[in-house]
């Protein structure tokens, strides 16, 4: 199997937030909020894509490929990295998101991503060359592959390249938390979120590159 590391193109976004809506499927991250399938899906897919969309031109997007099919894309934020502003977001659409399901849980949702983000938003202004992840998704057809393993590697490679000391970012998957610190990292915080009645663990990582 021959990987292709690169730069994701605008024109494959939307192949992207298809990848990490099946990528993400059965994650607490979404599902305690959107148990039903349907409504996730398209929550999910519209944040993603619309996301994308606003910050494509601020974050470095990367991808990999198997026989010139997209298997797992990245977002990475460099030190110098500054969110689109308000703007911007509605101007690329981002108020579609509440046509994909219930604007209370979409909200509800948002503020919990804020608050996970938190810890390596603010470790990241702690240093000069400190770069955050804000998305790994791997296809599940590609998954248990090495492709993530091999993918981390090209971030850890891409970062050096550009000045970058350290690498941050959070996982809120117990399983994954262990496939980490297995290559490396290190818990620098640790908390949850309690929705309708459900627990979830979120967890921000760091590493010495």
């Amino acid at each position: 199997m021959t990987i292709v590391f690169g730069p994701l193109k605008r024109s494959e976004i939307s192949l992207a937030a298809e990848l990490a809506t099946r990528a993400f499927d059965d994650y607490e991250y979404f599902t305690n909020w959107f148990p039903d399938k349907q409504e996730r899906n398209r929550v999910q897919y519209s944040i993603i894509y619309h996301e994308y969309k606003a910050n494509f031109s601020r974050a470095h997007h990367l991808a990999a490929k198997v026989d010139g099919k997209i298997v797992a894309t990245a977002q990475l934020n460099a030190p110098d990295y500054k969110r689109a502003p308000d703007l911007s977001y509605v101007l690329h659409g981002w108020l579609n998101i509440y046509k994909a399901g219930d604007r209370k849980r979409i909200d509800d949702w948002l503020a919990m991503d804020t608050a996970a983000g938190k810890p390596c938003h603010e470790y990241q202004k702690t240093g000069p060359d400190i770069w955050y992840a804000s998305s790994l998704t791997v296809d599940p057809s590609a998954q248990g592959t090495g492709v993530g393993s091999k993918f981390i590697e090209f971030w850890e490679y891409y970062i050096r390249e550009r000045g970058g000391r350290q690498l941050v970012f959070f996982t809120n998957s117990k399983k994954n938390l262990d496939y980490y610190v297995k290559r490396g990292f290190e818990v620098f915080d640790e908390r949850t979120f309690d929705y309708n009645g459900n627990r979830m663990g979120s967890w921000s990582l760091r590493k010495e590159l």
